[in-house]
Formats: structure tokens, sequence, C-alpha cells
């Protein structure tokens, strides 16, 4: 005859228990940072997929345009032209600006360094930037040291870093304005410094300056003037050539002041 026992069986603690709560809290913050991750990495998919299906036709359209602008005799189509291609143009580099953010997201942006001399960047990125500076009737000043500084870096990522510097002081200036230029060397660094008497920071935007898609405001028409993408962009180039940039101004109609400090030659080697 089979006896059934009533003495509860024996409990083996083979170590402390967590509370459920813990438990649920701990698999919430792992399914939040998955999220998170599933999150950015449709970003960054989007990103280089929508500037390489607009790279093509753009870049066509481009070509189009220089050939029927070449061939324009009356005067008011032929001003035409020349917006339309203004435009265009204008789209590209916000396309390039998408395409150039997408990859460094992704850790894809590489850099081609060589040593080149600063003066020889200055020049270009002024060059660039210097039909937004006339439009607006801004004048420019510029200062170089007396003896040629050299940095190991990208050429057209250095330029493309000081030419967004630029457009950006003469977007936010108001016509007739003053912008400056300087570059120095101090301990070890080449520090390039770009100072505008325009609309200034305020200090509630200041610290988020460099953000990817921080729109700033118009100050007199109160709208938003851009996508945000060439400050984010300076910042992310100038880190891959290891230094870093800082914004500073004394708040709304003090002007802003814009600070790249990096490694010179002989440091970053």
């Amino acid at each position: 005859m089979l006896r059934t026992s009533t003495m509860p069986p024996t409990l083996r603690i083979v170590g402390k228990s967590r509370p459920a709560h813990d438990k649920y809290d701990q698999r919430d913050r792992r399914n939040h940072r998955r999220l998170h991750d599933d999150e950015r990495r449709c970003n960054e998919e989007w990103l280089a997929t929508l500037s390489h299906e607009l790279r093509s036709p753009l870049a066509t359209i481009l070509d189009a345009l220089e050939l029927v602008s070449s061939d324009l005799k009356r005067p008011r189509a032929k001003r035409a032209g020349d917006i339309a291609q203004r435009q265009a143009k204008k789209a590209m580099q916000l396309i390039e600006d998408l395409f150039d953010l997408s990859a460094h997201s992704c850790g894809k942006l590489a850099l081609r360094k060589e040593t080149v001399q600063m003066a020889d960047i200055v020049a270009r990125a002024t060059e660039t930037a210097n039909h937004l500076i006339t439009a607006r009737k801004h004048s420019l000043t510029m200062s170089l040291p007396p003896r040629p500084l050299f940095i190991l870096a990208d050429r057209m990522r250095l330029e493309q870093v000081l030419t967004n510097l630029l457009i950006n002081a003469a977007k936010f200036t108001e016509p007739g304005g003053h912008i400056r230029l300087t570059v120095t060397e101090e301990f070890g660094e080449i520090v390039v410094r770009v100072q505008d008497n325009g609309h200034g920071i305020s200090a509630e935007l200041l610290p988020s300056v460099f953000d990817l898609h921080m729109q700033a405001t118009d100050l007199v028409a109160r709208r938003p003037t851009g996508l945000g993408l060439g400050l984010a962009l300076v910042k992310s180039l100038v880190e891959l050539h290891g230094g870093c940039v800082a914004a500073a101004s004394g708040g709304l109609g003090t002007g802003s002041e814009f600070v790249v400090r990096l490694p010179n030659r002989d440091c970053a080697a």
C-alpha cells in the first residue's frame, strides 16, 4: 500500500532572488535599447538611401541647366536659368551634407590625409563662400600668421569646415555686416576663429548649436532658416581630424564666434 507524505518538500536556496519588478525593469531597459538601436539604424539607412536616390537625378538636372543657360539669348530667360542652376546647386550641397552625415554616423566617412598649408585651405574656403558674402554686402577680413602653418588633414574636408562656418556667419549677419577669420598657432594647435557681428546666439540655443536638425530662427522674419546640417557636419569633420569646435556668443544681437582647434602636423603624424 502506497502512503503519500503530507510533509512539505525541502527548499534549497541557490542564490538571492530578485524582486519581480527588477526583472521587468531590466527587460524594459533591454527592449528600450534594442528599439533605440533599431531606430538609429533605420534613420541611418534612410539618410543613405535618400542621399543616393536624389544625387543622380539632381546631377543630371544641373548638367542640363548648364547646357540650357549657355544657349539662352534673352536676358530674362538667361536670368531664370541662372536662378534655377543656383538653387539646384544649393539642393545638391544639402544632399552632399546628408550623405556625409550618414556616412559618418555609420563609421564609413574616411579622411584622405596629406600635409597641406592652412593658407591654401583658407583661400579655397573664402573663394567658395564669397558668393554669399558678396551678395549680402559683408566685409571680410583675414589674419594669418607670418610663417606658413602646415597640417596633416583631408584638404577637401577641412575646406568644407571653413566654408560652412563662413556661410553660417554670412547667413546670420544682417547685410553690410563684418566677418573676421583668423588663424593662429597656440600650444601645439592650429586655431581658426570665425567671428561676426550678426544675430548672435541665445544662451538657451548655444549648448545645442551643433546638434543635427537644430534650426536657428531668423530674428527678423521669425522663421526657420535651414536644416541645421552645416554645423553638425562641421563638428563631425573636425572631430575626425582629432580636433574640437566650440561656439561662443554674448547673446542675441551681439554676434558670434566659432573656434576650431586642430592638432598641427607634428602632433597629428
